[in-house]
């Protein structure tokens, strides 16, 4: 998990397996939350250590969507989330 747009990396907290060899599984992750914007980034790595690339590899068709998922956040201070 990457709370600064994929600058650095630590790892989270995943869930027990289910025993489904593809089954996605849950994770967590704990994350002192400051004022500001930020880009939460997860990856994953599979059992063999590949992990997935930061850009997807283009591809004409649009298949195999295997990249880093990005999502950005606005934390608000407890004052201006009051107005």
């Amino acid at each position: 998990m990457s709370t600064d747009a994929g600058r650095s990396w630590r790892e989270a907290e995943l869930e027990p397996d289910t025993g489904h060899r593809w089954a996605w599984r849950r994770w967590r992750f704990d994350w002192r939350v400051e004022p500001g914007e930020f880009v939460l980034s997860a990856r994953a790595t599979d059992a063999q250590g590949h992990t997935q690339p930061l850009q997807q590899p283009w591809n004409r068709g649009g298949f195999a969507n295997n990249l880093v998922q990005r999502v950005q956040v606005l934390c608000l201070d407890e004052e201006s989330a009051e107005r």
